[in-house]
């Protein structure tokens, strides 16, 4: 009897195999559309690295130390968005004594196509540079 059982469960298996296989298929199918394309936010606090600093200058100020973007667009996306961005990397490369300013700081980041970005705070970055007085350039030296 046991055996009996065991063949009926065996043949409902794998009767219309091939439909019962496209069915799964439409499925999943079905399912990963739903999963990637759900809206979500996302809070993420990125450190802020300032690189290429001038030799002969020193930072007037403490710049902020993290900036805080808001993220949203489909799940999967903004997991990818979450690994691709671990700072907000400032290049001060050609900068001069006084205020240097970032703003758009959306184009600092690396984002996939279908991310937004709902806001940023603070917006913009003022970043103050001085000459360094204990180390004077050559161009200081007056003989």
């Amino acid at each position: 009897m046991a055996n009996a059982s065991l063949d009926t469960v065996k043949r409902l298996c794998t009767r219309n195999l091939p439909l019962k296989l496209l069915s799964l298929a439409v499925a999943l199918c079905i399912w990963s559309f739903t999963a990637i394309s759900r809206e979500t936010r996302f809070d993420l606090a990125l450190p802020v690295e300032l690189r290429n600093m001038p030799q002969g200058y020193l930072l007037a100020g403490e710049p902020p130390r993290e900036v805080r973007v808001t993220l949203s667009g489909p799940s999967i996306l903004i997991e990818g968005a979450r690994r691709s961005n671990t700072a907000l990397i400032l290049n001060l490369r050609g900068a001069a004594a006084g205020r240097t300013i970032f703003s758009h700081l959306e184009t600092y980041l690396k984002l996939p196509e279908g991310i937004n970005i709902t806001r940023i705070t603070p917006a913009v970055l003022e970043i103050d540079l001085t000459r360094d007085q204990t180390h004077p350039s050559e161009g200081d030296n007056k003989q």
